[in-house]
């Protein structure tokens, strides 16, 4: 009697798993679908690199190469967003290969969906003309070469420097507007 309920019990636990199984995979193919998409919309993946160098190429040129100690990027719904801290360098260079505009900062935000950067903490951007940026916060737009920042900006040319609010303008500074500017500056007359 013994040896029949252990055989009875072993039978029961051996079959329970596939009774199991067979129940879980009784979905239709709308119900899976719907589970697929829910995973999917749930999966976040990330990935962290160290000692990054990367170059983004349009038309096969490179266009802007960037230098990180640290980089962490997050992927979801096929867009993706990479951090980048302890120290960013981004060279924006010329159809000759040659470097435009440089930004550095302390950390930046890389949004690939957008081809934009978000420079936070200690910006400055320097242009071969000689002209320099600074501010605590930058957007940059790769797609057009514009920057904006709503924060506190001094500007600096060989010939003067003014500071102000509200910056937007090209990203070689050849041409910039503030909202709100402060400080004292003169006005060049034209000559006529």
């Amino acid at each position: 009697m013994k040896s029949q309920l252990i055989t009875i019990t072993a039978l029961v636990l051996l079959l329970m798993p596939a009774f199991f199984f067979a129940a879980c995979t009784d979905l239709s193919d709308y119900d899976r679908e719907r589970v697929r998409d829910a995973m999917a919309d749930s999966l976040l993946s990330v990935t962290e690199s160290r000692n990054i160098r990367m170059e983004l190429i349009e038309d096969g040129q490179r266009i802007v190469s960037v230098h990180s100690p640290f980089a962490a990027t997050y992927s979801r719904e096929g867009r993706s967003e990479t951090d980048l801290r302890d120290s960013v360098y981004v060279a924006v260079l010329d159809s000759t290969g040659a470097i435009e505009t440089e930004v550095t900062s302390r950390s930046a935000r890389y949004l690939g969906h957008e081809s934009e950067f978000h420079f936070t903490d200690d910006v400055l951007v320097s242009t071969r003309d000689g002209r320099r940026l600074r501010t605590e916060y930058l957007e940059w737009s790769q797609s057009d070469r514009s920057i904006y920042t709503p924060d506190f900006v001094i500007i600096v040319t060989e010939a003067d420097s003014i500071t102000g609010y509200g910056l937007t303008g090209t990203d070689d500074l050849s041409s910039y507007r503030l909202t709100e500017v402060t400080g004292e500056f003169e006005l060049e007359q034209s000559k006529q």
